[in-house]
């Protein structure tokens, strides 16, 4: 089993989370976070809109699932597709060792 973490812009969950159920992803957890990275940050009015100013963070979704060997491909190619490319986000895919349901 493969634990996979995607960081996507804020916003996209609503286009990948049915497309991810569609390839066999059976339940997930959902974060919204703030990050920096890559990714432009916005320009935002300070001092009482007298000046801009980049903000420190961007908004940000994590999903995390965690799926069967088989559909790690589909469910990575799915993220890349519905999660727009250019959203410079990252996903990660770890190997479980052992997992136990409660």
């Amino acid at each position: 089993m493969k634990r996979i973490e995607a960081f996507v812009q804020y916003g996209k969950l609503e286009d990948v989370v049915p497309e991810l159920e569609k390839v066999g992803v059976k339940g997930l957890t959902v974060f919204y976070a703030r990050g920096r990275g890559e990714a432009e940050r916005k320009k935002i009015h300070a001092a009482r809109g007298t000046r801009l100013q980049e903000q420190r963070y961007n908004l940000i979704d994590s999903i995390v699932t965690i799926v069967d060997d088989g559909i790690v491909d589909a469910v990575v190619n799915t993220i890349k597709k519905y999660a727009d490319a250019d959203s410079k986000g990252v996903i990660t895919v770890t190997d479980l060792q052992h997992v136990v349901k409660i």
